[in-house]
């Protein structure tokens, strides 16, 4: 509840990221990665055949967002002078909610700040993990509001890539193997995209 994220309409969310539900995830981790899983217990690490001095250590998305729902809050974050987060009016209006236990955190929020390290993938590792935090969350007080945003839209960012690219592809594939051999064949036009159909050498349009 209260006011939005500010910046959080360049993440795409399907849902509002109220700022208040940052602070209850910001507030239930420290500076090192340590506060976000057990790492050294996470399924990844049985898996048959992996290194026992040294297993993977994948978080997942869900896993993560199970861990922050039941943590105990430890503070409201401050900025770099000490001023809470979104200022006093919100934390006098948001700190019973969200220091509860069990409290209610939306999806998106924990997106959010999951995307930082994760970047769009649904697994994380510790030194990730650990590197976005100290970035701005380094003392388990102070939040860089600005440096974590900035972050959430990076890796937001790079999901959107990913989806555009895959597109991409799918729509080269399909003009390949279907639309530029049915236009060289039929309409005797050329569009590039391989080289399969024939088109008659003396009527042939070349477009690319």
């Amino acid at each position: 509840t209260g006011k939005n994220l500010p910046g959080s309409d360049l993440l795409f969310a399907p849902e509002p990221i109220p700022l208040s539900d940052i602070v209850a995830i910001v507030g239930r981790m420290s500076g090192d990665a340590g506060s976000v899983a057990d790492w050294g217990n996470l399924p990844s690490t049985k898996l048959p055949n992996v290194s026992q001095t040294n297993p993977p250590m994948w978080l997942p998305r869900a896993t993560f967002k199970a861990n922050i729902r039941k943590a105990k809050f430890q503070g409201w974050p401050v900025d770099d002078k000490g001023r809470p987060i979104g200022g006093e009016e919100l934390r006098a209006a948001e700190e019973a909610r969200v220091k509860k236990q069990g409290a209610l955190i939306g999806d998106a929020a924990l997106d959010a700040v999951f995307d930082t390290w994760a970047w769009g993938a649904n697994i994380a590792t510790p030194d990730k993990v650990g590197n976005q935090l100290r970035s701005w969350r380094p003392d388990g007080q102070s939040f860089n509001q600005l440096g974590f945003t900035t972050a959430a839209i990076g890796g937001r960012a790079l999901v959107g890539i990913a989806a555009l690219s895959f597109v991409v592809i799918q729509v080269t594939a399909y003009g390949t193997l279907f639309i530029a051999p049915a236009l060289r064949a039929f309409a005797n036009v050329d569009i590039g995209f391989g080289t399969m159909g024939e088109c008659d050498p003396t009527m042939c349009t070349k477009l690319f």
